[in-house]
């Protein structure tokens, strides 16, 4: 296997397949702050591409700030993750501390180490057979033809939610706001293991 790029060369394979199509510039203060804090392919496809939807509104790139709730109603407050991007069914992508990006799954209730870097993620991970963009490439374009595009916030999921019974079915595809339902989603199924 060859070498993974760094830095900026390392989201190339990304962009290319999945293009922006919906972003937000950043401004000079969000890269200021997180210049010390993300690494440099990250920082990379903030600075020249911005938040929103790459490819067909297969992935999103976030605001931490926005989804930093979601993993801390997860893992507690204590959890030092950088939430950076989420696929359009709600799969959480986040920079642990030692720098692996994680992917919390509240579908089926997981977190996993989906790489060991942010270069690694990009150019190889997301691009690769193997990825939950891979998986997902049926599921989203039933769901964007059935309900279509998803407007600023929204994502698509399932009713029920899976882990409380729901199925993976067409009939069951909804979409809203995709931080409310990552939260609900954690109360829900804590409640339902309380009793």
């Amino acid at each position: 296997m060859n070498a993974t790029p760094r830095g900026a060369a390392a989201i190339e394979p990304f962009v290319a397949r999945f293009a922006p199509s919906d972003v937000t510039p950043v401004g000079p203060a969000f890269v200021e702050y997180a210049a010390d804090r993300l690494p440099q392919s990250l920082l990379a496809l903030y600075r020249d591409h911005g938040i929103g939807w790459y490819g067909k509104q297969e992935l999103q790139l976030v605001d931490p700030a926005v989804w930093t709730p979601v993993l801390q109603e997860w893992f507690g407050v204590g959890v030092a993750s950088i939430p950076f991007a989420v696929t359009s069914f709600g799969h959480v992508y986040h920079l642990d501390e030692d720098g692996r990006v994680q992917c919390l799954d509240p579908h089926f209730l997981t977190n996993l180490v989906v790489a060991e870097s942010a270069d690694e993620f990009f150019a190889e991970h997301l691009v690769g057979p193997s990825s939950h963009l891979a998986d997902l490439r049926g599921p989203h374009q039933g769901a964007r033809t059935k309900l279509g595009l998803l407007g600023e916030g929204e994502l698509y999921s399932f009713t029920p939610m899976l882990p409380l019974g729901g199925t993976v079915s067409p009939d069951a595809l909804t979409k809203g706001d995709g931080v409310q339902h990552a939260l609900l989603t954690h109360r829900m199924v804590r409640e339902q293991r309380q009793r």
